[in-house]
């Protein structure tokens, strides 16, 4: 009989706690890979976002706060700054590009942004079809706002005050769709885009969102120093690093966010509890190979006489060492296979509960190179839990056993 037929009956003769030491080290796998899958995905994506934005320009607050909500639209603007600040860094020496940003509205859930055409431009987008917005209530919708809204080529369309679901609705002021964007992989997809003029214009009609109810407030609305949202910016020379968010800081009205170092602070707070949860992950794997550390040793020693049966009859002592190996390392392989299955599946249902809930498209990364450290490590640990086991299998007392009966 081979050892992996004996390896498979001892494991079917005890099959209630072999698929319990299983499942503890598959749930251990399955965590940390999960973690990792979904980690990678949002990094690529924030990557993806980040991509030639040296520098965030907007309003005094939290630089988080200014970098979140303007760079990956997920959070409230920490205000607007005077359109006049703004014009004078997009003609600084030592900028290359700047792209201005207006929000304030959106369409069912998905924002509005007045901006220009470097901001489709420095993304890489192209049109699935129609063209750029050329003049103000012309809009050009992202991939994955046409994919879920009723905004296709030629549609009319209303956008409702905030940035979120559920605000006062400017209908005295109507967009015209004169363009769709394919998908890109980046934030534009889930973005409706059009000219920053568009967003003064409707809100120089504040009566119409509840902000005034007689002329003379709405004519002062009118009247109102034009003001944006933020500002990306893309340094000319690495020397603006240095300079510009000093400056721009130094002035009253504008706050300055460095991307990098913001998300360096982000991945920081995110990586705490990310921590915590590998942390888990590994104590569950350890446990695991304290459950196959005493599942085998309870086995090896209700089968003391067995094996000596099996010595008796030319078993070597290396054959019963490996037997008892074979069945730690069996176990660890049939949990590291379920576990890598499970991690998968939940990292699939998590990218997918992201894609839907924040309408954010993520790219699946397949296996991880550093899936195969922790097959190294589960299965290190399933042989580790079976040394003693099989050290006292080897050392079995062959005529002291059989002399008892």
């Amino acid at each position: 009989m081979s050892i992996f037929t004996l390896v498979f009956s001892n494991l079917r003769y005890r099959w209630l706690t072999s698929l319990f030491n299983v499942l503890v080290l598959a749930l251990g796998i399955a965590t940390m890979v999960t973690l990792l899958l979904v980690s990678h995905q949002l990094e690529q994506r924030f990557t993806r976002d980040l991509q030639g934005i040296d520098l965030v320009v907007g309003a005094k607050g939290s630089p988080l706060q200014l970098m979140l909500s303007s760079v990956f639209h997920i959070d409230i603007p920490t205000g607007n700054i005077p359109l006049s600040e703004a014009e004078k860094l997009s003609k600084h020496p030592l900028v290359k590009e700047a792209i201005p940003l207006a929000l304030g509205d959106s369409y069912h859930g998905f924002r509005i942004v007045g901006t220009d055409g470097k901001y489709a431009a420095h993304y890489g987008a192209e049109f699935a079809q129609g063209r750029a917005f050329d003049k103000p209530m012309e809009a050009v919708v992202g991939a994955e706002v046409a994919r879920n809204t009723d905004l296709k080529m030629d549609a009319v369309f209303a956008g409702s005050h905030g940035l979120s679901e559920g605000g006062e609705v400017h209908a005295g002021s109507l967009y015209h769709v004169v363009g769709v964007l394919q998908p890109t992989g980046s934030v534009i997809d889930r973005l409706v885009l059009t000219q920053v003029a568009s967003v003064w214009q409707v809100h120089a009609h504040p009566h119409e969102a509840g902000h005034v109810d007689d002329d003379g407030d709405e004519e002062e609305a009118q009247d109102k120093p034009k003001e944006i949202t933020s500002l990306l910016i893309q340094y000319k020379s690495p020397m603006a690093a240095v300079t510009m968010p000093r400056q721009v800081n130094a002035t009253p009205a504008l706050q300055a966010a460095a991307p990098a170092f913001e998300m360096a602070r982000l991945f920081q707070l995110l990586g705490a509890g990310g921590d915590a949860v590998q942390v888990f992950g590994a104590v569950l794997m350890g446990l695991a190979g304290l459950g196959f550390f005493v599942t085998l040793w309870s086995a090896v020693h209700e089968r003391r006489y067995d094996i000596a049966l099996m010595r008796s009859m030319g078993a070597s002592k290396t054959k019963v060492l490996a037997l008892v190996l074979a069945e730690g390392l069996m176990l660890g392989v049939l949990g590291t296979a379920l576990g890598l299955a499970l991690g998968h599946g939940m990292g699939k249902i998590a990218q997918l509960y992201i894609e839907h809930s924040r309408h954010m498209t993520l790219v699946s990364p397949g296996v991880l190179p550093v899936e195969g450290g922790i097959v190294i490590i589960a299965l290190a640990i399933s042989v580790v839990a079976a040394m003693i086991p099989a050290w006292m299998a080897y050392k079995t007392p062959i005529a002291r056993l059989l002399a008892k009966g």
